[in-house]
């Protein structure tokens, strides 16, 4: 009931302070304009994050004892967020957001000591704890799902609906291991992303911005590691991953290409999962209700999974890993078979053209 409640007061919060928040940013010019990349035809607000901000705040400050990791987690949050804004009004670049996220980690890292200690047990290997790794791998995987549902943040509704999910079956995950903090941070933002999403789906008044995508995805992170870490706990590591495995297969299967294609592994370009779905003909709403539909999948996935070890989750992650790659191959195939046909039927109008002028000169 009380997970109810605090879902509940985070919607109605949300959704009364949406509007206020699109007034502010188009005050403020902080607009997104169509452009390259840009599915959208007409300037839109980008601070969709203060009313994530303002929306979960509640849940962290009055439902949650004040301990070093709510008040880490509470003064991250913010920080990271006001620096979302800066982002959104003026781009900073990839640099600097990986510096805000940087700083937003060490907050929890070393105010609360939320590390990544162990990954899970694995049949006869057993236990695999990171020792001194811990912190780097702790840095690398906070950078990398915020990354992700920073770049996730394509279409319309799609990064929003994908991370409520997420939420949802973490919490659900919390609730099933008894970690209460978990759970009521992981429903205050179910609340939030459903007052959300009308403003945003399918056709957009206020989108999140960076302030919106990073804060989502350093959240993810952080409530991964508070659910899965510690003595206390039974959720394996793995279960994020696999309730997470779309935005983190997107991304690292475009930091691979770049890298393998010799470009900037860290600049935007339009290769991703719902840039090939579009280019295959699927509308931008059908795109993202389909992706929703992985993501829900997935979740369902990792659930029925929640009572296995480590090395079950792993082998239903390689598994989606497998089906996702076949269907973006199939997808880029596809693109790159037009894209070929296109060429050589260019480089035969100019060889038919060609031969005429010569004709002609010859005759």
């Amino acid at each position: 009931m009380k997970l109810f409640c605090i879902s509940l007061f985070s919607f109605l919060l949300t959704y009364a302070i949406i509007p206020v928040i699109i007034s502010m940013a188009e005050k403020c010019n902080c607009v997104d304009v169509p452009g390259h990349r840009r599915f959208h035809v007409k300037s839109t607000p980008k601070w969709g994050g203060g009313a994530f901000l303002l929306g979960v705040l509640p849940a962290i400050l009055y439902c949650i004892p004040l301990n070093s990791v709510s008040v880490s987690y509470a003064v991250a949050s913010v920080l990271l967020v006001g620096f979302g804004f800066l982002d959104d009004y003026r781009p900073l670049g990839w640099k600097a957001k990986f510096g805000g996220i940087a700083v937003a980690s060490t907050i929890v890292i070393f105010g609360a000591r939320t590390v990544i200690t162990q990954i899970g047990s694995y049949g006869h290997i057993g236990l695999i704890e990171l020792g001194l790794l811990s912190i780097p791998f702790t840095y690398f995987c906070i950078l990398g799902v915020s990354n992700a549902i920073n770049l996730f943040d394509g279409l319309n509704g799609l990064a929003a609906g994908a991370s409520l999910l997420s939420f949802l079956f973490l919490g659900i995950a919390a609730i099933y291991s008894g970690n209460s903090t978990v759970a009521l941070i992981a429903f205050s933002f179910v609340g939030v992303l459903a007052a959300f999403l009308p403003f945003n789906f399918p056709e957009a008044r206020l989108f999140m911005g960076d302030s919106g995508s990073l804060f989502l995805g350093f959240s993810l992170a952080i409530l991964s590691i508070l659910l899965t870490q510690g003595p206390a706990s039974s959720v394996s590591p793995m279960y994020p991953v696999l309730v997470l495995l779309v935005p983190i297969f997107d991304t690292l299967r475009r930091l691979v290409l770049r890298i393998l294609n010799r470009k900037n592994p860290f600049r935007a370009d339009k290769g991703h999962i719902h840039h090939l779905l579009v280019r295959k003909g699927l509308s931008a709403p059908r795109t993202t209700s389909l992706l929703w539909i992985i993501t829900a999948l997935c979740g369902i996935a990792a659930l029925a999974l929640i009572a296995k070890s480590s090395l079950s989750i792993f082998i239903a992650v390689c598994y989606g890993t497998l089906l996702l790659s076949m269907l973006a191959s199939m997808l880029a195939w596809r693109r790159r078979r037009r894209t070929d046909d296109k060429r050589q039927s260019m480089a035969l109008v100019k060889r038919s053209r060609l031969i005429s002028l010569f004709t002609k000169l010859w005759l």
